[in-house]
């Protein structure tokens, strides 16, 4: 079916035209590996996740790039201060390629928690210094760039007259009232393309290049990875809204130059995912990372569900009294799916109804990316009594493929754990409460109960007596 998507350059949803029929390209820009990635973080890479995920459920051959900004990206968007990977290796009292290995692994063991399937390349920053040393004097031979002398080599965003329109301003709204201060800079909104490294001290990441000693700005990486790994123009780029109006409009000046306009066809933003007291800060101890939850007795999948259950344009206020509410959701649903799985009369896969539910489950998702719609539509066809458990169970794995969330997985492991058999003294604790309660010792049931429960076991009462599950 079309898909349709909200186009941050136009301000619009649109129907997606591919370049290539069949096919799709895109790029997410990725972390800058100095510290763990929070979960705030990681709802952008969802979102990622779930975009590649309804192009191949709609039959497209995606080719998905994100980046790791492993060198070059300063502790402002204004060419300001400390680099991050070497404030990182400052900060762990480890080498700065040491911090980058170190984020890398844990940010991917974080993208596995959460399902995401992995892109098709992950490219680092450092691994690219000659496409973007070649980008920047393609630059320069065409006129867009300066020096400042012992600073770097600048982008100048008066030679590109479109600059800002990504972020929804012009270049004289940017620069009016702006105050140029004694950086060198012609003007308030141009950007570096290539630091000198200082003369005082020795940086662990610098590399010769036509201008000198030093690294790349943040920017130009997103700009020469893409294109190695997707062409001179691919389909869509994403990331966190806040790369609109700096990052994203960067990269576009700094392309469109060299290749022409448009560079990339459809341009989406995510919002983010907020705190009570705002967003969410590596630095001010106001994050958790997808470990942290992990820790704190949730399944990842909880948090997905968490996620898809909200829209990718509107902000999302976490806490955890919202996470326990997605996570009793997500248990009663991977419960239902294991009593399908067990049940007596499942029948057969319907042909037919399949069909029906599977559009109707698809249909929102590929509107403009509506996960929360297509969660209901979950919950009607579980409750939908004349389909039966085969036709549900074969929608369920599709549904796994569509979000990620492992439903099908969960209900069997939900199963093994209630057919694995206790051992003798949670057997004897659930034999003297039974005793308990049928004395009405209330008290004593209660604290016999708990003692289950502390040893990660669950007694369930019903009609024919009581059965002793592991927790899930």
């Amino acid at each position: 079916m079309t898909i349709r998507l909200f186009n941050t350059l136009t301000r619009k949803i649109e129907d997606f035209k591919p370049l290539q029929p069949g096919k799709m390209g895109f790029y997410t820009c990725g972390p800058t590996v100095y510290w763990d990635a929070h979960i705030g973080n990681m709802r952008t890479m969802v979102n990622s996740d779930i975009i590649k995920r309804v192009f191949i459920e709609n039959g497209y051959d995606v080719n998905h790039v994100m980046n790791f900004t492993d060198v070059g990206h300063l502790t402002s968007d204004a060419d300001s201060g400390e680099d991050k990977m070497e404030k990182g290796a400052a900060r762990d009292n480890i080498s700065v390629w040491d911090v980058a290995k170190k984020y890398i692994d844990g940010f991917l063991y974080d993208m596995d928690l959460l399902n995401n399937i992995r892109p098709t390349h992950m490219p680092r920053a450092t691994d690219h210094i000659a496409e973007q040393i070649n980008q920047v004097k393609k630059l320069e031979e065409l006129g867009y760039t300066y020096e400042i002398p012992g600073d770097g080599v600048y982008y100048d965003t008066s030679k590109f007259a479109a600059y800002g329109a990504l972020g929804g301003q012009n270049l004289s709204e940017l620069r009016g009232g702006a105050r140029i201060d004694d950086s060198g800079k012609r003007n308030s909104t141009d950007f570096a393309l290539w630091k000198f490294s200082p003369t005082d001290a020795k940086r662990q990441m610098e590399w010769d290049s036509p201008w000198g000693i030093g690294f790349p700005g943040w920017h130009i990486e997103c700009s020469a990875m893409s294109m190695k790994y997707l062409g001179q123009h691919f389909d869509l780029h994403v990331g966190g809204q806040e790369h609109a109006k700096v990052h994203h409009s960067n990269e576009i000046a700094q392309s469109e130059p060299i290749v022409g306009a448009p560079w990339v066809s459809y341009w989406m933003h995510f919002e983010w995912l907020m705190l009570k007291e705002g967003k969410m800060s590596k630095s001010d101890g106001t994050s958790y990372t997808v470990r942290n939850l992990v820790e704190r007795g949730y399944d990842p999948m909880a948090y997905r569900y968490l996620l898809l259950q909200s829209h990718y344009r509107q902000p999302l206020e976490f806490s955890f009294e919202s996470l326990n509410s997605a996570a009793t959701g997500y248990k009663n649903i991977v419960r239902k799916i294991a009593d399908l799985m067990n049940s007596d009369n499942i029948g057969k896969m319907d042909s037919d109804v399949y069909n029906t539910w599977h559009d109707r489950i698809l249909a929102p998702a590929s509107d403009n990316f509506k996960t929360a719609e297509s969660l209901v539509v979950l919950q009607e066809l579980l409750k939908d009594t004349t389909v039966n458990p085969a036709t549900k169970l074969v929608l369920f794995e599709f549904v796994d493929r569509l979000l990620g969330l492992q439903f099908i997985d969960r209900a069997k492991k939900l199963i093994a754990l209630e057919q694995e058999a206790a051992p003798d003294d949670i057997v004897e604790l659930a034999q003297r409460r039974a005793a308990a309660k049928a004395a009405k010792d209330w008290a004593t049931a209660d604290s016999l109960c708990a003692e289950i429960d502390a040893a990660g076991w669950t007694v369930l009462d019903g009609k024919d007596g009581y059965k002793i599950v592991k927790k899930v």
